[in-house]
């Protein structure tokens, strides 16, 4: 039987400044059968000038206002989500660090499998009629992502172009794929004793597969307000029994709230399909 559209997640793009992605994010709700989706977000880090004459207090303030501005922002879009009916659990979020948006989107095609993305043409007051992709980190994904990628590309609402993708993962492909990329760091380095019946390295387990906490690979991966990822009973249970510190640092949580890291746990079940025999 065929793939059906819904079967994978669908990966949006979307900008710090929720007017301008809203009318993309909502095309993607009512146009494509999302079931779930994972909302994209790069963050051009803040790196001042030396001869600024901000102290390393300042710049850290800084550094940390824009941080928590990118997360208020996917949370927003995520109850944008949430009102079109599109369950919270079902809604992942992926805030990556660089300062160039194209590559780091396609980093993060390469790295993750992603096979389905929705993400701007050009800023909303350049649309027109009959418009092309006028966006030059558009224009770069749409020249070097991998064509497993279908890629819608959206202005105001409208569709402009659609990059069709080949769905074509054979095994070289998936040989392939990094480690995900997230920021902060997914977690601390694993015990080095999980037993394995091959020792080859290509048979470890890469370290971010493994919940912080009960050091056993995940299965069902969730970010907390650290910026951490764990396995969910770990974390819940951590939370549950009254925490209200990061279990990696100590330091007090922001929130309470938890989301579906999609791009990891589907990072994990690829490894584990190709590796039968892992213990752990």
């Amino acid at each position: 039987m065929g793939e059906t559209l819904y079967s994978d997640v669908i990966y949006v793009a979307v900008n710090q400044c929720v007017p301008e992605s809203e009318l993309n994010l909502l095309w993607t709700l009512k146009t494509l059968r999302v079931k779930k989706l994972c909302l994209l977000q790069v963050l051009i880090p803040f790196s001042p000038n030396p001869s600024c004459g901000l102290s390393k207090s300042e710049i850290k303030a800084i550094q940390d206002s824009e941080l928590k501005t990118s997360y208020d922002s996917l949370y927003k879009y995520r109850d944008i989500c949430s009102n079109e009916g599109v369950n919270e659990k079902d809604v992942g979020i992926s805030l990556v660090s660089g300062y160039d948006v194209g590559e780091e989107i396609v980093k993060l095609i390469n790295q993750n499998n992603i096979k389905k993305l929705v993400m701007g043409a050009a800023a909303n007051p350049h649309y027109s009629r009959g418009m092309s992709i006028t966006s030059r980190k558009a224009e770069y994904v749409s020249q070097h992502a991998p064509t497993r990628c279908k890629i819608w590309f959206i202005c105001k609402g409208k569709l402009i172009k659609t990059r069709e993708g080949s769905f074509d993962l054979g095994s070289d492909s998936l040989k392939k794929l990094g480690t995900p990329t997230q920021n902060p760091n997914t977690g601390n380095n694993p015990d080095k004793d999980h037993s394995v019946n091959n020792e080859s390295d290509a048979d470890c387990a890469p370290e971010d597969y493994f919940c912080p906490i009960s050091k056993d690979i995940m299965r069902d991966p969730l970010v907390a307000a650290d910026g951490f990822t764990y396995e969910a009973k770990n974390i819940r249970y951590w939370l549950n029994v009254g925490n209200n510190t990061s279990p990696q640092t100590g330091a007090r949580l922001a929130h309470r709230d938890l989301t579906p890291n999609y791009t990891l746990r589907s990072l994990i079940m690829d490894w584990l399909q190709h590796h039968p025999n892992y213990k752990h």
